[in-house]
């Protein structure tokens, strides 16, 4: 599996996952710029450590990757190293791998692939539901699956999901319903990105 860009971008898997969960409010905004929140950065660097987690070198990292970032997120950092130390650590020989599907028209970027196990993996900032995924975090899913086997050739069951301010990582694999509401979405993102509400 190596990095590429998609030829055709079409729409983000996250502008997907926006339109989905609130179509009015992505409607109003979809215009407008959409920054790397920087708890994402956090959780993101976080789960790319690994096993042996030292707050300084991590908070260092995570400086690099984002200097701007408001030094009051260092107080994060230390609930999610803490949250995190007791759940086990999902390897990755990639990360930040680009994808995309021509057939839907949408692309992505996937958090972590394991070229050895073939397990896709995604870091949450959100904490976790009670139980299982929550339904946004399934079309994520069920979106990156299908843009990794176009991409790539890749097919997947399922996917893993980090909730990295919880410690738990679930394990998602979309059914049929959850493939459905992809394809809803993706056609009421586009309906939307062509002005109707």
């Amino acid at each position: 599996m190596t990095d590429s860009q998609p030829d055709n971008p079409g729409i983000p898997v996250s502008s997907l996952v926006r339109a989905y969960q609130c179509p009015r409010r992505y409607y109003f905004s979809r215009h407008d710029p959409v920054p790397v929140s920087d708890r994402y950065i956090i959780c993101k660097q976080v789960s790319l450590t690994g096993a042996v987690m030292n707050e300084e070198e991590i908070w260092d990292q995570v400086s690099m990757v984002h200097p701007d970032i408001d030094p009051g997120m260092r107080a994060y950092l230390s609930e999610c190293l803490t949250r995190v130390s007791r759940m086990p650590a999902v390897s990755w020989t990639e990360s930040d791998i680009s994808v995309s599907s021509p057939r839907l028209g949408i692309h992505g970027m996937i958090d972590k692939y394991d070229s050895g196990t073939e397990k896709m993996s995604v870091v949450r900032c959100t904490r976790a539901p009670a139980a299982g995924c929550w339904p946004a975090d399934r079309i994520r899913v069920a979106a990156y699956l299908l843009c990794l086997l176009e991409t790539g050739g890749i097919s997947l069951p399922g996917g893993y999901i980090e909730y990295i301010p919880d410690g738990i990582i679930r394990y998602c694999e979309p059914g049929p319903r959850d493939r459905r509401a992809l394809l809803q979405a993706a056609a009421m993102t586009r309906r939307i990105n062509q002005g109707e509400l």
